[in-house]
């Protein structure tokens, strides 16, 4: 049994006149996306053939471009196989977004909210998102948003050996890699630990929201102690919209969510949605330089936290879903 292609999202389809990213018999994508044991999507070869593939996806829950600032997209095809990939632009609302993008080895920059080209095997590759287009070569205006990637593959084990990175930067100083939020690992309540003291030791924060309706979401501070010295809440978020295929997406400093002053020592900062699931990144500055905090599942403070660990720990060890799993501004860390 065989899909069609699904059109979420508005991606494109890689090309099919380069190295083959599908393959020419019927394969099972069941072990790497919500669809039946032994399904597949296909495509039409210039040929007259069918190709099957499978396909993985996620999110990157924010990216900023210019203004001083530069994301760049790395991926490379695993040694098994050719990949096709796909990147999306959206703004923090979930509309699609515009951008001048270049590839650094040597190819012309190009305008769009689309990426799409195909890896050979063992291939890397960088895509560096510059700016709003009209804007270079100095692109003053910060443009931030959401990133989403697809990325296509002839066989489930390929599927499973891409994992694509984002790395954010506004040199000369600041440069950090931030996680791809997998689909299918969304979670209502995300925390991380990290200190906030008003001074130089600052933390920052993004939700994602991978729900269908716009959502405020509950942010708890607790002290080393346990106890809750900090609650605030997020603006609506933006839910997922069917018709551009991407959520709202919401960055700010700690401090500017949770007004009430903090203990300067270590805190456990939690993000609770709720029943709403999201994906979270979360960020600690000291002085100049920024590191990606591990962020981690966790439950609602009325929550049994033994049946939560349990059934978070068995999300965590699921394979990536691709969008048939889903339900359907630029980090404010420190000046430049």
């Amino acid at each position: 049994m065989a899909l069609a292609a699904a059109g979420l999202h508005g991606q494109t389809v890689p090309p099919t006149t380069g190295a083959a990213w599908w393959s020419t018999t019927p394969i099972d994508c069941s072990t790497v996306d919500n669809v039946a044991a032994g399904s597949s999507y296909t495509i039409s070869l210039p040929s007259g053939a069918t190709g099957y593939y499978c396909y993985v996806s996620g999110t990157f829950v924010w990216l900023a471009a210019g203004g001083g600032y530069v994301t760049a997209l790395r991926v490379a095809g695993p040694a098994s196989a050719a990949v096709g990939v796909d990147y999306i632009f959206y703004d923090t609302s979930g509309n699609n977004q515009n951008l001048d993008t270049a590839f650094p080895d040597g190819s012309s920059a190009a305008s769009g909210n689309d990426v799409t080209f195909v890896l050979k095997a063992n291939q890397p590759s960088e895509v560096d998102l510059l700016g709003a287009p009209g804007e270079g070569p100095s692109y003053p205006s910060l443009k931030d948003g959401s990133v989403f990637a697809q990325i296509y593959c002839p066989d489930p084990t390929t599927c499973l050996s891409v994992t694509p990175q984002l790395i954010y930067s506004a040199p000369p100083t600041i440069s950090l890699s931030v996680p791809i939020a997998w689909d299918g690992n969304q979670w209502p309540q995300w925390s991380a630990e990290g200190i906030e003291d008003g001074g130089a030791h600052r933390v920052s924060l993004v939700v994602y929201n991978q729900g269908k309706i716009a959502t405020i979401y509950t942010v708890r501070v607790y002290d080393s102690t346990g106890a809750q010295v900090g609650l605030g809440t997020t603006p609506a978020i933006p839910g997922y919209s069917t018709t551009t295929g991407e959520a709202g997406t919401y960055a700010d400093l700690l401090s500017n969510i949770v007004k009430t002053s903090l203990p300067s020592g270590i805190l456990k900062v939690l993000v609770d949605g709720g029943s709403n699931n999201s994906s979270v990144l979360m960020l600690q500055a000291n002085g100049r330089a920024i590191a990606t905090l591990q962020v981690a599942y966790d439950s609602a403070p009325t929550t049994s936290s033994v049946a939560t660990s349990t059934t978070s720990a068995l999300r965590m060890m699921a394979p990536r879903g691709g969008t048939s799993s889903r339900p359907g501004q630029g980090l404010k860390t420190v000046s430049k």
